[in-house]
């Protein structure tokens, strides 16, 4: 989601006892999945373990995989805070009354290599990725993560909460000797339209189909 920035953070959380059970995870598990980093070249470097997730990159009726039971009380906490510091917009809670409570259309664990593992440069131009928040909590990092965005340069700390702008042009390198995990929720607030595609027809409807000439670009958003 596109807004006026490229970091804002969403709040802190005690992620000691998430960070204990991500250390038990084996290269196995963190292999046994590749879709995305196979999908995505800017993902290669990358390893996911997925909790919410569908290769669709769907926006609604999301689907829970059998891993999400095993952390859901663990991520409870982090969810309430995401949905806290939204819920305290006028204009999400009028969305939510009009449409329905807002949640997390995907949940991920996503693994970052050492020593020159990266994300290469890019922006997120997919329909789903345009119309939810994207929100970063460091649970494994160091001080040699680099996180890009918009040109600004950011180091997150372990146990904060952030919204990345991914529709701004984004990259992340970790010069640090060891790995760096991230938990990347997507927050899905129903009505909410990308301000690309309200500032090109104020008065259409949103869809894949009416928003693809905005959501579909390799640039930067300039609708701020």
């Amino acid at each position: 989601m596109n807004f006026k920035g490229n970091f804002r953070q969403l709040g802190t959380y005690d992620i000691s006892e998430l960070r204990e059970k991500i250390l038990t995870f084996t290269d196995e598990e963190w292999d046994a999945e590749s879709w995305r980093q196979k999908h995505y070249d800017v993902h290669k470097y990358t390893h996911t373990i997925s909790l919410i997730f569908d290769r669709d990159l769907r926006l609604k009726n999301p689907t829970t995989l059998p891993l999400y039971e095993e952390y859901k009380d663990l991520l409870a906490p982090i969810i309430k805070k995401i949905d806290n510091y939204y819920n305290k917009s006028l204009k999400y809670k009028r969305l939510q009354k009009k449409n329905g409570k807002a949640y997390p259309v995907r949940i991920n664990f996503v693994k970052l290599d050492p020593k020159g593992g990266d994300i290469e440069e890019h922006v997120d131009n997919v329909f789903s990725l345009s119309h939810s928040h994207r929100v970063h909590i460091p649970i494994i990092t160091n001080d040699n993560v680099e996180f890009h965005i918009g040109g600004e340069l950011k180091n997150l700390k372990e146990g904060e909460i952030w919204e990345v702008n991914n529709r701004q042009l984004h990259s992340v390198v970790n010069n640090g000797d060891k790995f760096r995990v991230h938990l990347i929720v997507d927050w899905a607030i129903p009505g909410e339209r990308c301000c690309c595609g309200q500032k090109a027809d104020p008065q259409g409807q949103c869809s894949p189909t009416a928003c693809e000439h905005t959501d579909h670009v390799l640039e930067p958003c300039d609708c701020y």
